[in-house]
């Protein structure tokens, strides 16, 4: 009875993740039918629903982190030339963050919650620190925003010369969905 059982379960479990494929195909599949119907609300409409298909489906991820010298918006952002700084020079990462999830901020708007955990290390690997929710970033809109930028300051200060690695993880504050990047960087002589 127990195998059988197994067999149930990852049946439902097959079947579940094809039919969440299957959603976000025919999502896309009803779009593009609108649009040859000359239906370009409706296609995008359907476009949309597929998107939101995806998106619940998806990951959480972290996209285009860069270290920048400044950001004023979503892909709106000057890159820095490298990636060496001065002792006390603050670290300032553009990152585009996708498949996060939405709450509510009890005003009827929907909520982004992202933070993220912070690991430095030197180059060979060797563990200097970590620090928990260093940066944090809350949006609430009537939308489902997916064009979000986070942009996280970082201080460095107190290490001494040399080449280092930063690992951080994003946590989703809607999900249980978490996204781990890195960046390398320099600090000068």
């Amino acid at each position: 009875m127990k195998p059988f059982a197994i067999a149930l379960a990852a049946l439902a479990l097959t079947t579940a993740t094809a039919a969440s494929a299957g959603e976000i195909a025919d999502k896309a599949a009803e779009a593009e039918k609108a649009l040859q119907s000359n239906d370009a609300v409706g296609a995008l409409t359907k476009f949309r629903d597929a998107e939101e298909a995806l998106w619940k489906a998806m990951p959480l991820a972290v996209l285009n982190v860069k270290q920048i010298s400044s950001a004023s918006g979503f892909g709106v952002y000057t890159e820095r030339p490298d990636h060496i700084y001065k002792p006390g020079e603050e670290i300032v990462l553009y990152m585009e963050p996708v498949g996060y999830g939405y709450g509510s901020d009890g005003l009827g708007n929907n909520q982004i919650a992202l933070y993220v955990d912070l690991t430095v290390l030197t180059q060979s690997g060797e563990k200097l620190g970590s620090f928990e929710k260093l940066g944090r970033v809350q949006l609430a809109s009537r939308s489902h925003n997916r064009e979000m930028f986070f942009k996280l300051n970082v201080s460095v200060d107190g290490l001494p010369a040399g080449k280092y690695r930063a690992d951080f993880l994003m946590h989703d504050e809607n999900s249980q969905k978490t996204a781990p990047f890195t960046t390398d960087f320099e600090i000068a002589q």
